[in-house]
């Protein structure tokens, strides 16, 4: 109980008064042997259940950390974004959303707390006021032959959970560390919460508080697919759209009993440079439970 109400506490402290939904980026095999990969991207209150379409803006950092063309990117009826990824070169790939700013809201303080101004609401005039915007990031990783870091070691974003642990090496017996860092700066004593597929973003019974360097690490009971997510509020830099920023980061991934096997990718395959991408519409839906 105690572990539950800090976690609470922590997430609380930072938490966006409007927020309902978390973003995640999952692929539909985080180890894959044929040259292309298909992704889903939503935001969600469960995990994996899509619930709101991320947008077309995903990106995909190659094994030597150059960004490349989606070989599709499709925004679905079912709240879903989908993209193929052509895996041209062995190595890790890094699908990410970016930074994605969302609407500013105005909030007023109100009985030692922040609340979001009604549409037409006028703030009382001796009230406490504030704008506040929600960032977020959303990353996974998928690795063809052999595993590397290049993309890995690539921070995106103020709030970055960096991965010590390769993201396509997680192994249920020794667990999986990050680092937690802001502004590039380690993070110490934040909460980042992990999640199982089928818990609800409410769920925050799991987490690890960050030591002084910012690194937590995690245990798991079984194999299987998870993500953390990490929260922290700051104030935004000089010339944003808000004072305030509410900064959500999460990581999408696998634990497995034993490492994936490692081939050599030989033949290197023409990476797709498209100035444009098409929006087709879906093939199929992936990641779905």
């Amino acid at each position: 109980m105690k572990r539950y109400v800090l976690a609470a506490v922590l997430f609380a402290a930072v938490a966006t008064p409007a927020s309902a939904y978390t973003s995640y980026i999952k692929p539909e095999a985080f180890w894959v042997v044929e040259p292309t990969v298909e992704v889903e991207g939503s935001y969600a209150t469960s995990f994996f259940t899509p619930g709101i379409a991320l947008g077309d803006s995903l990106s995909v950092i190659n094994p030597e950390g150059q960004r490349v063309s989606a070989d599709r990117i499709a925004v679905t009826p079912g709240g879903t974004t989908e993209l193929q990824a052509e895996l041209a070169r062995g190595g890790t790939y890094r699908i990410s959303t970016g930074e994605v700013t969302g609407q500013v809201a105005n909030l007023v303080g109100e009985n030692g707390q922040w609340r979001v101004l009604g549409a037409g609401e006028t703030p009382p005039a001796d009230a406490q006021t504030t704008t506040l915007q929600t960032v977020t990031v959303a990353d996974t990783y998928v690795t063809r032959g052999t595993a590397n870091r290049t993309a890995v070691d690539q921070n995106i974003g103020r709030l970055a959970l960096h991965p010590v642990t390769h993201p396509n090496q997680v192994l249920v017996s020794q667990g999986f560390q990050v680092q937690l860092l802001f502004d590039g700066a380690p993070m110490a004593n934040s909460a980042v919460v992990l999640y199982a597929a089928g818990d609800p973003e409410t769920k925050l019974d799991r987490y690890v508080v960050t030591d002084a360097a910012g690194n937590a690490t995690f245990t798991f009971d079984a194999p299987g697919q998870y993500i953390i997510a990490a929260r922290h509020r700051a104030d935004m830099p000089a010339g944003s759209a808000a004072a305030v920023g509410s900064y959500t980061t999460t990581l999408t991934f696998e634990a497995v009993s034993e490492l994936h096997a490692e081939t050599e990718i030989r033949e290197v395959q023409a990476e797709p440079q498209r100035p444009n991408r098409a929006r087709t519409p879906a093939r199929r839906r992936v990641g779905r439970q």
